[in-house]
């Protein structure tokens, strides 16, 4: 039995940008249907075996939430009960944690500069 699959409000808005940037870069219907099509089946592929997708750890901690990468974006999601919920899909270069936490491990603190 798998797991039910449900998105976050932000993370269907994070769908709907990912369109929008997708129909921008290509100009075609077709090929922006497919990847996102693609992009969620990565993230139904995950609900058989959700622990399967990658650990996110900050400052060397299990933060509850797990992700599977897809091209250029990172899906994060939380397993609650028999419910894999999609929390947000982010480009994975961006400052990702900065976005989920408010905090970012590249922040350098109390560093001198010379």
């Amino acid at each position: 039995m798998g797991y039910k699959l449900i998105y976050s409000p932000e993370a269907l808005e994070d769908l709907d940008r990912i369109w929008m940037e997708v129909w921008e870069a290509s100009q075609d219907l077709e090929t922006t249907e497919e990847y996102i099509g693609d992009l969620r089946s990565s993230i139904r592929a995950k609900c058989k075996y959700p622990k399967t997708g990658i650990p996110l750890m900050f400052m060397g901690e299990f933060m509850g939430v797990y992700y599977v990468q897809f091209k250029e974006y990172k899906s994060f999601y939380r397993i609650k009960d028999s419910t894999l919920e999609v929390w947000r899909v982010l480009y994975a270069r961006s400052d990702y944690m900065k976005t989920l936490y408010g905090k970012s491990e590249y922040t350098l603190e109390d560093t001198d500069y010379v």
